[in-house]
Parts: structure tokens; C-alpha cells; sequence
């Protein structure tokens, strides 16, 4: 009868079962897992494939652009990759400084923009040596419209570093859409959409400030395919790649023009004969009528011809041809 429940234990359980209390009949130990929260907002939509990917394309940027500005500046330049990042787009927009150039560009075949900020720092640098100043340029004003087109001059110099950074990803054609300098119109993506951040430290003689290249996941999505390091280092293979860029180099120095010009000996004269000369006067070469002229290619010698005609023009026919070692 031990198996008969009193009525005051009746009552006590109906009493558990009413409050909730599940003490009296405890469950089996289970492993628990911790859920995490997901905000749709701030979904990883970049693969580190393409983060690494990213890395590759803008360091080889870096340096083109850092060989671009030497020559421009007159100064010697760097430019290295801070870092390679996935952002909201309204985090990137928020840190932007006051005054910045914003430049508004599309990358053919990326959809939407590309979005290239250039710290005030890194654009007043380059504005004081373009107009033959020294590097040390600190200033927070507004840019004027002769700085903005200065600006957009040395902008546009980068549209060919962009698509000789991507040709082993891909053809791109860089087009400049415009330049604002409030990010109120620089907006090429939604505030919650996520984007690619590529900060780059520009060291120009001494002075250094950001870039900072945003791209859209949307503009990446067309191309997400290409965007694998294997395939960036598979080029190459079975000797193909090489064989096309050896061809195309070739065509290229053979379709080269270079100058050919045939010299006589060098006749001595003083400055006061040189004064003297008047029309019909005859000046006696060191050159004898049947002693071959020597021929230059680009001021190096290369060929003895003789002189004649053909047609209307004056002509050389080659008679013999210098070896290196003469």
C-alpha cells in the first residue's frame, strides 16, 4: 500500500504542478548549447577568400601608386596596406573626416560605385608640391574649386593603376564619375549594407596620411567567383599565360617607332664664320662623295650607307651593317 499517495501528498503535488515547480520530478542532465543572437544587419557577406584576395590586388596598387607619385611629386612616395576590412557601410561613413575628397568611381564590370577617400592630409600634401611647394602642409579649411581640380587631375593618374592592379583578376575599366567632398552625396551604398574597407598609409617625403577604398558587397557579388587566390597564382599554367604576355610583348618592340638619322663628318667652324654665312655660300664637308655615312638608331650607331634619292626625297641605301664590338 506503500504505492497509495495520502492526500496531503495529492495536494502538495497539485500545488507543484500549479506554481511551475518541476523539483519533484527533475529531468535528465542534457548538454546545453549557448545560442547565439544573428543581426541580419552585420552578416559576414565577405569570404576570407575574397578578404586575402582584396589584400593581394591593393598591395600590388600601393606600390604602382607609390612609382606614379615619385615621378609626379618629385619626391620619393610609399604606400603600404594598413589593413583589409568588412565594415556597415554607416560605420565607415560616420568616421569620415571633415573636409575629405571623396572620389565617386565604377570599376566596369563591378556594379554600383567604388567609393576612394583621400584624407585631407595626403590632399593637401599633393596640391603644395604639384604647385612647387614643400610637403609640410597642414590645414583643416574647405577646398577650393582650382584644389578639387588639382585633385581630380592626379585622381584620374590612378585609373590606370586600378586596372593594371586587377588584370590578373580580371579586365577592368576604371571611370571617374565625380568628386564631392561631403559624404552626405558620397553615398554608393545603403547604411546597412556591408562593405569592403582597404585603408592604405601614402607616405609622400616625409608626410603620410589614408586612403581608404570602399567597396560594396554588391559590387563584389558579379565577380565573387574570380575573386580566389588560386586562381590569382594558377595563371600561369601549363605555360600558357607566359606565352600570350611573351607574344603581346613582342608585337609591342617590334611595332616600336625609332628615330634613324645618317650623320656626315663633323666640319669644324668658329662662331664669327657661323655669323658670316649668307645665302649661297658653300661649306666644305669632311666627307668624301664616295665615303659611306654612318646611320644611327636612337644616337647609336648601326648601319654605313650611301646617300642618293628616290623620287623626290633623299634616300640612304645600307652597305653594310656595325657589329657590336666596333
Amino acid at each position: 500500500m506503500s504505492d497509495i499517495l495520502s492526500q496531503a501528498e495529492i495536494d502538495e503535488l497539485l500545488n507543484a504542478l500549479a506554481s511551475g515547480d518541476s523539483a519533484e520530478t527533475p529531468a535528465e542532465p542534457q548538454d546545453v548549447v549557448e545560442a547565439k543572437v544573428y543581426d541580419f544587419k552585420k552578416a559576414n557577406k565577405f569570404q576570407k577568400e575574397h578578404m586575402r584576395t582584396l589584400h593581394i590586388v591593393f598591395q600590388t596598387f600601393g606600390q604602382l601608386l607609390a612609382t606614379k607619385l615619385s615621378g609626379i611629386m618629385r619626391t620619393s612616395c610609399e604606400c603600404d596596406v594598413l589593413s583589409v576590412e568588412e565594415q556597415i557601410f554607416s560605420e565607415f561613413n560616420n568616421s569620415m573626416p571633415i573636409p575629405a575628397v571623396l572620389s565617386i568611381m565604377r570599376l566596369l564590370p563591378m556594379r554600383g560605385s567604388v567609393l576612394m577617400e583621400i584624407s585631407p592630409e595626403v590632399g593637401y600634401t599633393m596640391i603644395s608640391r604639384l604647385l612647387g611647394g614643400s610637403t609640410d602642409t597642414e590645414s583643416s579649411k574647405q577646398f577650393t574649386e582650382i584644389e578639387l581640380a588639382l585633385i581630380q587631375l592626379m585622381v584620374r593618374q590612378t585609373l590606370p593603376i586600378f586596372e593594371t592592379a586587377w588584370e590578373k583578376v580580371l579586365k577592368l575599366d576604371a571611370q571617374l564619375e565625380r568628386i564631392e567632398t561631403s559624404s552626405q552625396f558620397a553615398q554608393i551604398a545603403g547604411m546597412n549594407d556591408t562593405v569592403a574597407i582597404i585603408t592604405l598609409n601614402l607616405n609622400i617625403g616625409g608626410s603620410s596620411g589614408l586612403i581608404c577604398i570602399c567597396i560594396p558587397h554588391v559590387s563584389i557579388e558579379p565577380i565573387a567567383g574570380q575573386l580566389n587566390t588560386l586562381l590569382l597564382f594558377s595563371n600561369t599554367q601549363d605555360g600558357r599565360e607566359i606565352s600570350v604576355k611573351a607574344e603581346q610583348l613582342t608585337e609591342r618592340v617590334v611595332n616600336t617607332k625609332v628615330a634613324l638619322t645618317a650623320y656626315f663628318e663633323e666640319t669644324p667652324a668658329t662662331v664669327s664664320d657661323i655669323l658670316n654665312l649668307q645665302v649661297g655660300d658653300v661649306i666644305r664637308l669632311n666627307q668624301k662623295t664616295q665615303q659611306p655615312l654612318m646611320v644611327k638608331v636612337q644616337h647609336i650607331p648601326k648601319f654605313y650607307g650611301q646617300i642618293g634619292t628616290m623620287g623626290s626625297y633623299y634616300a640612304i641605301r645600307v652597305v653594310d651593317i656595325i657589329k657590336g664590338d666596333e
